[in-house]
C-alpha cells in the first residue's frame, strides 16, 4: 500500500498523461478551466475569460513544459507582488492607477456626400 494523497495520485496521472498523449492532456486542460470559469458568478466570468485570453497569449510562446511552468510562476509572484503593493499601500496605487487615465479627443467624422 502507498502512502500517496489523492491528489498525488492525480498528478501523477495528469503527468503520464502528458507524456503519453499532449494533445488529449491539452484539450482536458483546457475543458477544466472552460467548466471552472463557468462555474464562476455570472457577472465575473467575462473577466475571468478576458484573464484567461491574456494568460494564454503571454505563455503560448513556451512549448518546452518546463520554461512553461517558469513562466506561469513569475506572472503568479508579479500578481502576488502587485497584490501585496495593494495590500499595503492602497493610497499610492490608486494614486497611481488615476494618473494612467489619459483623456482623449473624440473626432467627429462626417458623413460624405460623394458616392463611390
Amino acid at each position: 500500500m502507498t502512502n500517496k494523497k489523492p491528489t498525488e495520485f492525480r498528478i501523477d496521472e495528469l503527468i503520464g498523461l502528458y507524456q503519453q498523449d499532449p494533445e488529449r492532456f491539452e484539450a482536458l486542460r483546457e475543458e477544466w478551466i472552460r467548466t471552472t470559469i463557468e462555474e464562476f458568478p455570472e457577472e465575473y466570468r467575462q473577466r475571468a475569460r478576458g484573464l484567461q485570453f491574456q494568460i494564454e497569449m503571454k505563455l503560448r510562446k513556451y512549448h518546452d513544459p518546463v520554461a512553461r511552468m517558469h513562466a506561469m510562476f513569475d506572472m503568479f509572484w508579479d500578481q502576488f507582488m502587485e497584490f501585496d503593493r495593494v495590500l499595503h499601500d492602497p493610497q499610492s496605487c490608486l494614486e497611481q492607477r488615476s494618473g494612467r487615465v489619459k483623456t482623449a479627443r473624440v473626432l467627429e467624422f462626417r458623413k460624405s456626400s460623394r458616392r463611390h
